[in-house]
């Protein structure tokens, strides 16, 4: 994120975030006077820490933390002149008067934010390190003047959804534990004012490459890429609600039908709502190469909450490279086969003919390409039309085929069936 200085009385300096910047001038008032106030409280230098990921992005952050109706202040920073590296959190708030003060003071967990997530009163802010490959997250209750940390773990993932579909968004968790990888879910409620709720992945998991949440009955599954110590990829979903949380691949036996190489990713590919995981196969007329000079065709499976198995979704060419995708029409499968140009990237679907062995000499049907925004006159002139302009980089196809090939596609067909991933 762009941040922008502003210059203070004096010689301190103070970071705001563009938001911050951007949103009526009493904010940015009310940022320097609690930066003041902190300042008065600590006695001494100090630089803003920034939340590097979530929806809360400033080093100072307003919120309810003790649910009496008005808003405190959190500020997250480090003092300049100390060798701690540990990030310091402050609670400001205001006297009758309006002027704000430094209530309490206490160091967090790491050396930087990585996110701050509100679950109703509670803060919960998880803190990275360079010294550790996990991070760690606290959960605080702020009262009486005292910010007290009431849940302490570590994670390597930290998100919230309405898994159970309550209204209210629960915490999913999930971190390297001594069996490998666990999932936790934290829910309001109870005597320490919430529940965790633990479930442990296959015991060959070794990292978490990937998430998504995606919609079922009533509310949401959450989706993780589990890498294994080989490398590759495997899928489980979760569920949460009156049984708890529950494995409904690994739990169920059907966890290696979700295998497949590191850097294909669970995700809602088609923008139905629906995540789906992908599996890899060849592509056909690449049986005898090697796995580093194939062209892999992606098989998406969904998961039948009703049946509990895996269905047939689509299929699809996926450009990791690129950053796209291109679901195959069911008039292509196992009749088009794709070759694609190492040093630029291009992609060429061919009809698939054996008999001409190389599949170089196969019949062209249609071309893919992508550049920056900037740098596609190339593709232009060759006579490429632009499939979608985004802000850096812009797609583009080529249509080879005679328009009485019966492999052709519309350009209608060419639009709907392409699709960016992140």
């Amino acid at each position: 994120m762009i941040l922008a200085c502003l210059l203070l009385c004096g010689c301190q300096a103070i970071t705001f975030s563009v938001d911050g910047l951007l949103s009526a001038p009493s904010i940015a008032d009310e940022q320097s006077a609690i930066y003041q106030a902190l300042i008065e409280s600590t006695g001494r230098g100090i630089t803003l820490e920034y939340p590097r990921n979530g929806d809360y992005r400033s080093a100072f952050i307003l919120n309810d933390v003790d649910g009496d109706g008005s808003d405190e202040a959190l500020a997250f920073y480090s003092l300049s002149s100390v060798a701690e590296s540990n990030v310091k959190i402050a609670v400001l708030d205001r006297d009758g008067d309006g002027d704000w003060h430094s209530m309490c003071e206490l160091a967090g967990a790491g050396s930087s934010v990585d996110k701050v997530i509100f679950s109703g009163s509670d803060t919960v802010v998880g803190f990275a390190s360079q010294e550790y490959d996990e991070n760690s997250v606290r959960m605080y209750r702020y009262g009486s003047g005292l910010l007290e940390s009431v849940y302490e773990d570590t994670y390597s993932l930290l998100e919230t959804a309405d898994l159970d579909g309550c209204g209210t968004e629960e915490i999913a968790l999930v971190k390297r534990s001594a069996l490998g990888v666990s999932v936790s879910v934290l829910k309001a409620g109870g005597e320490a004012g919430y529940e965790s709720y633990v479930c442990e992945l296959d015991t060959g998991a070794s990292s978490v490459a990937g998430f998504a949440f995606g919609k079922i009955d009533g509310g949401t599954a959450l989706y993780l890429d589990i890498a294994g110590e080989n490398g590759g990829l495997s899928s489980d979903i979760f569920t949460f609600g009156r049984a708890g949380l529950t494995s409904l691949v690994f739990g169920r036996g059907m966890y290696s039908a979700t295998q497949r190489p590191a850097g294909y990713l669970s995700r809602d590919y088609d923008g139905d709502g629906t995540v789906e995981i992908p599996t890899v196969g060849l592509f056909t007329g690449y049986g005898s190469a090697s796995w580093g000079e194939a062209e892999y065709l992606a098989t998406f499976l969904k998961f039948n909450f009703t049946t509990g198995l895996f269905e047939y979704g689509s299929s699809a060419y996926c450009n990791l490279r690129d950053g796209y995708i291109f679901t195959i029409p069911n008039r292509w499968l196992n009749v088009v086969t794709v070759i694609r140009n190492q040093s630029t990237g291009e992609v060429t679907f061919c009809r698939y003919e054996p008999e001409k062995g190389d599949i170089s000499l196969m019949t062209p049907i249609i071309s893919f390409a992508s550049a920056e925004s900037s740098g596609g006159d190339a593709y232009t002139a060759a006579g490429y039309d632009i499939l979608l302009a985004e802000e850096t980089k812009n797609y583009y196809f080529l249509v080879r085929a005679k328009p009485d090939e019966p492999l052709v596609l519309t350009s209608d067909e060419i639009r709907d069936n392409f699709h960016t991933i992140d």
